[in-house]
């Protein structure tokens, strides 16, 4: 081992038990760490990467096994390690950001005496100086309060930010992360690689980053591993595997990549005139907030047509999918549903209070599928359960035939039923979260960051099912996103959100080919795609300004100004 190496894996096949088998994770996987530079995993979901990863930590699922190779850090075999030595190693030279922060974050304990716990058990101090800092670093907003809060508290790229400081907390050696921007808008993913970039290069860490998105990849990567099934497929430098790639799959995975740049922006199409949804100066506020988290919402939504809702984190788009589903109240404004024979249906109050239909007719897909999930219910059970409750089929046998038709619908097999959850990866759990939607057969499925656990080519396979089902099932969806690359192929319209308020509204193709408002416009140019080879700028274009109803002129380039009306920008 060289003196830059920090860690081996040699020769790694990983199984595990299911029933009387024993299921190969991955087998004869080999590469290094070095100090001060990063490798990048890719590969569809189930290709082992996380699996991979986390065995620099020397963690295994339950059942699961080291059946060949090895697995060193600094000369040291991993699962060979006593227990006190491997606490140690975990956190202290080796710290792991995981994709799913709900799971990561106690949701007892307030986020800055998580972080102070983290210190702790390495024998760090943990003032509160600390942890202002460490937030800030995360660029958290008003660090000074937020450790106060509770994770549920928080949006879900504010969770992953609060975890990823807690990773570097400790000044790791190895920093592993476990897809840790699919819960990040575009400018706070910038800034948090840069980040990450930056403790490298200062403290000599070497990086080991799991991602599906190969824009990020490209970007932050000094080497590219590329995994199917749990083999290697192709290795080397990353803008040599990414735009030369010597393998079929490589290729494949790169083409499905959803892109902004050089790609002709769809054509609109012709919508049906029926209204679906309508939403009306709606104001959304958490109990004991003093702030609203939207403010003067407006939206129309039309039958088979999409409208997808884009903005940072914390800016106030699953709040407003929350509260149309009934999990979240408004405070004031209208929200009405229409049904096909024009009978208006109010959206304002709980789900547990609205007509079996209504509940029927809305359906919202979750951004965490390990959540929405029950660990102890089978995939079936939970397929099932919508189609008995709105009474969608009869009996055990149309039951079951029904759960493998919609299984095969998102892209799983009929085999998919009878497993659990944890038995699932991430990207496979959340197509199981679109087939217990669809179940229902809704009118109006809103569609709350759902590719963000998938892979691109997987993506693009679920993207083109809701845009079959939206031509097959006149479905209306609210699409929720912080990803510009994929709206930009599935809306017909976009609503871009800032600080619980909409900045501008516009056709898609009016929308990518002018943007009005300055904030848009720092969307746009936050996007990686594949071939970047350093991320775009981690700060917010200073043009952004504070909404203000006062409405300054805002400066749009090029000589040109306009006017904010309320804040909001809209063209047709």
């Amino acid at each position: 081992m060289s003196e830059t190496t920090t860690a081996r894996v040699e020769g790694l096949t990983v199984s595990y038990r299911a029933g009387d088998q024993r299921v190969v994770v991955t087998e004869d996987v080999c590469f290094e760490l070095q100090r001060g530079r990063t490798l990048g995993l890719v590969g569809e979901s189930g290709s082992g990467k996380s699996t991979v990863a986390r065995t620099l930590l020397g963690h295994l699922r339950e059942g699961s096994s080291v059946d060949r190779g090895s697995v060193t850090v600094f000369g040291e075999d991993v699962f060979s390690l006593p227990a006190e030595r491997l606490r140690k190693l975990r956190g202290g030279t080796v710290a792991l950001v995981s994709q799913n922060a709900g799971h990561a974050l106690t949701p007892s304990m307030r986020v800055g005496a998580q972080i102070r716990e983290a210190l702790a058990v390495h024998g760090l101090p943990g003032g509160d100086d600390r942890i202002v800092d460490l937030l800030r670093l995360v660029r958290l907003p008003s660090p000074e309060t937020l450790g106060r809060r509770y994770p549920h508290e928080l949006s879900g790229g504010q969770q992953q930010r609060v975890a990823i400081a807690m990773a570097v907390a400790t000044d790791p050696k190895i920093l592993v992360l476990d897809e840790p921007t699919t819960a990040l808008d575009v400018v706070t993913q910038a800034a948090v690689l840069a980040l990450v970039n930056d403790l490298r290069e200062q403290l000599g860490m070497a990086v080991l980053i799991v991602s599906h998105d190969l824009g990020v990849v490209s970007a932050v990567a000094d080497e590219v591993l590329v995994l199917r099934d749990g083999r290697e497929v192709e290795h080397g430098a990353t803008q040599q595997v990414l735009s030369a790639p010597r393998e079929e799959y490589t290729r494949e995975l790169i083409a499905a990549a959803p892109r902004i740049h050089g790609v002709p922006v769809p054509d609109g199409r012709d919508l049906e005139t029926d209204l679906i949804l309508r939403c009306a100066d709606v104001d959304i506020r958490y109990a004991r907030a003093p702030q609203l988290a939207v403010s003067g919402f407006d939206l129309e939504v039309r039958r088979s047509e999409t409208v997808a809702i884009v903005g940072e984190s914390g800016s106030g788009k699953s709040t407003v999918a929350s509260a149309l589903a009934g999990l979240a109240d408004v405070e004031r404004g209208e929200a009405s549903l229409w049904s096909g024979d024009g009978t208006r249906h109010d959206l304002l109050g709980p789900a547990g209070r609205r007509p079996l239909d209504v509940r029927r007719s809305v359906q919202l897909v979750f951004q965490n599928a390990d959540l929405a999930l029950n660990p102890r219910r089978t995939v079936g059970d939970a397929i099932a359960r919508p189609l008995k409750v709105f009474g969608r089929a009869k009996g055990r046998q149309e039951t079951r035939t029904s759960v493998e038709r919609l299984l095969t619908e998102v892209g799983l097999g009929p085999e998919f039923a009878d497993r659990l959850p944890a038995q699932l990866s991430g990207g496979q759990r959340q197509r199981v979260g679109i087939a217990r939607a669809l179940a229902a057969e809704p009118t109006l499925l809103i569609a709350d960051e759902i590719t963000t656990a998938l892979d691109v080519s997987v993506q693009a396979d679920v993207l083109a099912l809701l845009d079959d089902l939206r031509t097959r099932r006149a479905l209306s969806c609210l699409f929720i996103s912080h990803d510009l690359a994929v709206v930009r192929s599935v809306a017909d319209r976009i609503v871009v959100m800032k600080d619980g308020r909409i900045v501008e509204s516009a056709p898609t193709a009016s929308l990518f080919e002018n943007p009005r408002h300055p904030y848009t416009r720092t969307l746009l140019d936050a996007v990686v795609e594949p071939g970047h080879t350093e991320l775009p700028s981690s700060d917010v274009d200073a043009r952004v300004i504070t909404l203000d109803p006062a409405a300054a002129l805002l400066d749009m380039g090029g000589g040109h100004r306009v006017r904010a009306d309320e804040g909001v920008l809209t063209s047709s």
